[in-house]
């Protein structure tokens, strides 16, 4: 249903790329004379879309809630793939994000229950070295487009490799075409099923960055690494993400990288 409910946000892209946070509309702006200069519109207040989790008359703490991304796993590599499907391989290690809930007038208990939402949905776009969209390849190349795989998450909660219970997205399978020099952008939405007929966009919660990561030709590839102990945490505990015994298993066995499973 999640799936679902993003395919209009897909068709038309995300209602805008600015973080969405109450410091952005904590007062409606008082009237002024026009003077021709575009007016920049106001973003609702979180009551006025999202899901109330935490019981009637709290829509002051809804409106004060922050929400923030850690990335808990940074890309560091990956072999360019092409432009065909055969012998795709993804960006190692997989990018892991954390979504994280503050507000004034939250407990503890009630930021769990917004953390513990099943309806979160991250997206993941590439950018160049300097933070300009990398989406699509030049005219030369049809506008194809430059990162393949699986662009949507959905959220999982689980404990991470220190027992901390939280909320992440994996993205496990994403590839780039060519070689080059590259950031991820990763945005969240929080749909409400309920709505979604109503709410053309949702409102984007957050967004944030990775690291500069190198995307290498076959040749100069140096070679994936082994897997994360927070990795394999969490997919202990039901995460679909892949794990790797990393450059010593393929020295030994003479040949590429492997899944363990």
């Amino acid at each position: 249903m999640v799936l679902a409910a993003l395919h209009t946000h897909h068709q038309d892209g995300f209602a805008s790329h600015e973080p969405y946070s109450h410091q952005h509309f904590s007062r409606p702006p008082e009237r002024q004379a026009h003077t021709g200069a575009p007016q920049q519109a106001a973003h609702p207040s979180n009551s006025s879309w999202m899901p109330n989790l935490i019981g009637p008359e709290r829509d002051s703490d809804v409106d004060s809630m922050a929400f923030s991304l850690e990335v808990r796993q940074q890309p560091r590599a990956a072999r360019a793939c092409g432009f065909g499907d055969r012998d795709r391989r993804v960006i190692d290690p997989p990018p892991i994000v954390q979504l994280r809930v503050d507000g004034p007038g939250l407990s503890d208990e009630e930021k769990r229950a917004y953390l513990r939402y099943s309806n979160y949905v991250m997206n993941c776009s590439i950018l160049d070295e300097s933070g300009r969209d990398a989406s699509y390849m030049p005219d030369e190349y049809n506008h194809q487009r430059r990162l393949m795989g699986s662009l949507v998450a959905t959220s999982f909660v689980g404990d991470d490799d220190q027992g901390e219970e939280g909320c992440f997205f994996c993205f496990s399978d994403l590839s780039c075409r060519t070689p080059g020099t590259f950031r991820l952008v990763f945005r969240l939405l929080m749909i409400d099923p309920a709505r979604a007929a109503i709410i053309r966009h949702f409102p984007m919660l957050t967004e944030t960055k990775t690291d500069i990561f190198q995307v290498y030709s076959a040749k100069e590839f140096p070679g994936m690494v082994a897997s994360s102990a927070l990795a394999k945490k969490l997919k202990e505990q039901g995460c679909i993400i892949s794990i790797k015994k990393g450059n010593d298993r393929a020295r030994t066995r003479g040949g590429d990288d492997e899944d363990d499973d």
